[in-house]
């Protein structure tokens, strides 16, 4: 779809379709190139709300279910001589057996390993899932700190 846009663009600017037409030398080369730079800047921006969109479904090294949003504010992170301590709190309404599902397949690539229930370690560091109470929807806390 991005593609047909940049293309409908492109042809539109140039005046003829793009499709069957031969870039000639001179001041015609020199157009095309110029419109394929500036359409190219254009896309950048889309490229990087993407990339922003993917990268803040993690905090640090933690994954953030999809169906979870993060609660700006609540949560802190700080380092200390034993080792980090990071707090997240998540809401949202997906069922507790799928939330700890997701936790299960995304930490394991990662080196964790589950410890009990809701709780998995990985080297010295031991991160806990843990649903808190809240009126009407879900709220949990991640935590993650030294053993």
């Amino acid at each position: 779809m991005f593609k047909r846009l940049i293309l409908a663009i492109y042809s539109h600017i140039i005046g003829h379709s793009i499709k069957g037409s031969t870039l000639s030398k001179g001041k015609s080369f020199k157009k095309h190139i110029y419109l394929g730079v500036m359409l190219s800047v254009m896309a950048m921006p889309s490229l990087t709300q993407a990339e922003a969109t993917d990268q803040a479904k993690w905090v640090g090294d933690v994954p953030i279910m999809p169906e979870l949003t993060i609660k700006q504010g609540l949560g802190f992170a700080f380092d200390n001589p034993e080792g980090r301590i990071v707090t997240i709190y998540l809401s949202g309404n997906a069922p507790h057996e799928d939330i700890v599902a997701y936790y299960d397949q995304a930490l394991l690539p990662l080196g964790w390993k589950k410890k009990n229930n809701q709780e998995w370690h990985r080297r010295d560091e031991s991160l806990t899932l843990l649903k808190t109470a809240s009126a009407g929807t879900g709220l949990w806390k991640i935590m993650l700190r030294p053993e």
